[in-house]
């Protein structure tokens, strides 16, 4: 399966650009509020986050995810500085960690995120909401005390989370509610607007304008609602763009054998690593795309990052999940999104700097109230409460444990608790046998599952113990690729001493010894089928949040304007590429797109929808490389297929002297795919469904199109209206 779903980032700007604006607006404060939290210069969080958006975005496999300064590292980062003495050999060590990192990824270390449960990785992201909305209420409401980027429960001045927001509400500024309870409804209600054009702009950023127009107003007209000082975005003002450079602190590497540098470097590492895999298979997640990002290779570039960002005197860099499922819910589709906000990031320090520090908290506030408010969706809480006991008690313990601490130890506990569900799992046994059902005059019979690990020895054991004396026990392993030693040793001792019960012991197909499967791994295959499941679930719960009343609507009838018959090619995905959704496009696929009039399914297809459901549009859509042209025209003998595909074989015949004409044998492959996607057109145009459609009127276009998987674009071959006089369309010139 090919899980790049590489999208043309020049086609995705309209959604990747606003996108980088709108994290770049959340990041902004972030960034600063670490780097004060951390005791470290405050342009050092700036340098971190612009790094995390220039530079790992590009080496990065993660499409959504945004990587900069991350909470998590700020006592770590803080204590270092301390311990270390300076700032600049507090550098050094984040050059290293990066160095480590590196061959971390080069040692493909990565794949320790695998090993994360699900329903810790979904608690993750749903504490990370909880705590979004309840750090930011003081921001909201013009509190400002406790720094942007504090998630941790207990706060460095003795306050947490829930004594900041009593202290906030005693404290509160009237301007700064009013600002954030416009921005909060604009935000809710941005999702209502009919006008499409109107919704295209992104909501946060008509939440920071508008939140500037109303201070301003607030300001002139000396109401002393006005937002002043700390309650403002605040980043360093240059005079003039050159002094840039002056602003950057660089390594101190004349003290690089100082130890404690190295334990530091390695502290960092470690934690910077784990923190990015967490983040970036939880962007996963949200990703409506449903793409994969290569853990080893996010590693690597993590390690780059952290020595370019400890090159230049910026802070430790991570993939920060706040900024990620900020950019995921603000619409991005590549990377571009991470890049274009470190260009803003940049921009606003050299050229804007004044009106970016007119901006006021409590507009952002609400911001990541809303991402807060998504992350933490009750649709979520109530699919993991019906995944079960396994799944939920995981799941809320990793919520409450994160909210109550921090990220790294909430996730070590919920981490625990999962992992002890597992094994409690693993030592169920099914076969457990109840002395009060048994049947002497009936065989006791054990089937073992595919694998059989250590982690069943005990289960087995106990069964194995309960047999009842005077028995016949069949223990079958005909089922079984692999049985752990320790679990044949079990089995075998059993035998040997079950005659003191009077247990007679008979074997199926047990070996003496199992060696791991080489080429298959049964639980890798389950997992990559139930991902399928999980994606469901996913699907629905974010459908159902943008809209209650989705699949209400949706079962009540199909309407679809079009009739899509195209290849079977799994890369050809009739919706993706369209951009349409269900209930838009009745779809019909055959191996090379064929519209045969022999073909009873289509005809069945053809009729339903263009009697019954009154398409208006019917689409052939062929696509460059298919599988099927290229055989014809080769002559390949693919038995059923290729009786099949040898409709084609006669359209290239019919055209031969022109494709024999074309030098280039891929572009005469290419302009066999469109000369077929022609004739099936034409073939489309003779059933007696279109006919009769032309006779009555009834408004129905045939269109031919061609799918370029290369570039993601679509041709247009510009088949004849079906009521046009010219019909030949064989005819045309489409190369």
């Amino acid at each position: 399966m090919n899980n790049s779903n590489k999208l043309n980032p020049f086609l995705t700007i309209k959604n990747d650009l606003p996108s980088g604006l709108v994290v770049f607006l959340v990041a902004l404060p972030l960034c600063l509020g670490i780097a004060l939290a951390s005791g470290a210069p405050l342009f050092s969080g700036l340098l971190a986050g612009m790094t995390g958006g220039l530079v790992i975005s590009m080496l990065s496999g993660s499409q959504l995810s945004v990587s900069g300064p991350a909470a998590g590292l700020t006592v770590i980062v803080a204590s270092a500085i301390l311990t270390l003495g300076s700032y600049e050999l507090f550098l050094v060590s984040v050059v290293l960690a990066g160095i480590l990192q590196l061959i971390l990824g080069y040692l493909k270390a990565g794949t320790i995120g695998n090993y994360f449960p699900s329903s810790v990785i979904k608690g993750m992201l749903t504490a990370i909401g909880l705590i979004l909305i309840l750090k930011q209420i003081p921001h909201a409401i013009g509190y400002d005390a406790d720094f942007e980027g504090d998630f941790a429960f207990m706060q460095t001045d003795d306050e947490n989370t829930f004594s900041e927001i009593i202290n906030a509400i005693g404290k509160s500024s009237l301007g700064a509610i009013i600002i954030s309870l416009t921005a909060l409804f604009i935000l809710i209600g941005w999702n209502y607007i009919p006008s499409k054009r109107i919704k295209s702009i992104p909501a946060p950023l008509i939440v920071v304008v508008l939140s500037v127009i109303i201070n301003y107003l607030f300001e002139i007209s000396g109401s002393g609602l006005a937002i002043s000082g700390g309650h403002l975005v605040n980043i360093p003002v240059l005079s003039h763009p050159s002094e840039f450079l002056s602003l950057f602190t660089f390594p101190a590497f004349s003290q690089i054998m100082n130890p404690d540098v190295f334990i530091v470097a390695v502290t960092i590492a470690i934690v910077a690593s784990l923190e990015s895999l967490l983040s970036v298979e939880a962007i996963d997640k949200l990703d409506p795309l449903k793409r994969n990002t290569p853990t080893n290779r996010e590693l690597k570039a993590q390690g780059v990052g952290n020595i370019v960002s400890g090159l230049i005197g910026g802070l430790p860099v991570t993939a920060v999940i706040v900024r990620g499922s900020t950019n995921t819910y603000a619409g991005a589709k590549t990377k571009f999104s991470s890049f274009y906000h470190g260009l803003f990031l940049l921009f606003s320090i050299l050229l804007i700097p004044g009106i970016i520090n007119m901006i006021p908290l409590s507009a952002l506030a609400a911001i990541l109230i809303m991402v807060g408010y998504k992350l933490t969706s009750i649709s979520l809480y109530k699919s993991m409460y019906k995944a079960g006991w396994d799944q939920f008690i995981p799941f809320i313990i990793t919520v409450i444990a994160i909210v109550f601490t921090d990220l790294l130890v909430g996730i070590g506990i919920g981490l625990a608790v999962g992992v002890l569900f597992i094994l409690r799992r693993n030592m169920k046994n099914p076969y457990y046998f109840n002395k009060e059902e048994f049947n002497p005059n009936e065989p006791v019979k054990i089937i073992l599952s595919d694998e059989v690990s250590f982690l069943n020895k005990a289960s087995i054991q106990l069964t194995l113990d309960h047999l009842p004396e005077n028995s016949n026990v069949i223990i079958d392993g005909s089922r079984s690729t692999y049985i752990d030693y320790d679990v044949l040793e079990i089995i075998r001792n059993f035998k040997e001493t079950a005659h003191a019960k009077n247990i007679n012991v008979q074997f199926i197909d047990i070996k003496k010894s199992y060696q791991l499967p080489q080429n298959t791994n049964t639980r890798v295959v389950q997992q990559t089928y139930d991902k399928l499941l999980e994606n469901n679930r996913e699907w629905v719960e974010s459908k159902l949040y943008k809209d209650p009343d989705y699949f209400k609507n949706l079962s009540e009838g199909q309407w679809p304007k079009f009739l899509f018959i195209g290849c079977s090619d799994s890369r050809v995905p009739s919706n993706h590429i369209t951009g349409t959704g269900p209930g838009d496009m009745f779809v019909h696929r055959n191996i090379a797109n064929l519209a045969l009039p022999e073909d009873k399914n289509l005809m069945a297809v053809l009729h339903y929808a263009v009697e019954v459901l009154k398409v208006e549009h019917i689409i052939v859509c062929g696509h460059y490389g298919c599988g099927g042209v290229k055989a014809a025209m080769e002559g390949n003998n693919n038995g059923y297929v290729g009786e099949w595909i040898s409709h084609i074989k006669k359209t290239y015949l019919e055209n031969q002297a022109e494709l024999e004409n074309i030098k280039d044998e891929e572009l005469a492959y290419q302009r066999l795919v469109e000369l077929n996607v022609l004739k099936q057109a034409k073939n489309l145009f003779e059933t007696p469904q279109v006919q009769q459609a032309i006779r009555i009127k009834q408004p129905l276009s045939i269109h031919g199109w061609v799918y370029d998987m290369h570039k993601g674009l679509i041709k247009d071959l510009n088949v004849n209206h079906i009521n046009a006089s010219d019909v030949s369309i064989l005819n045309q010139s489409n190369s």
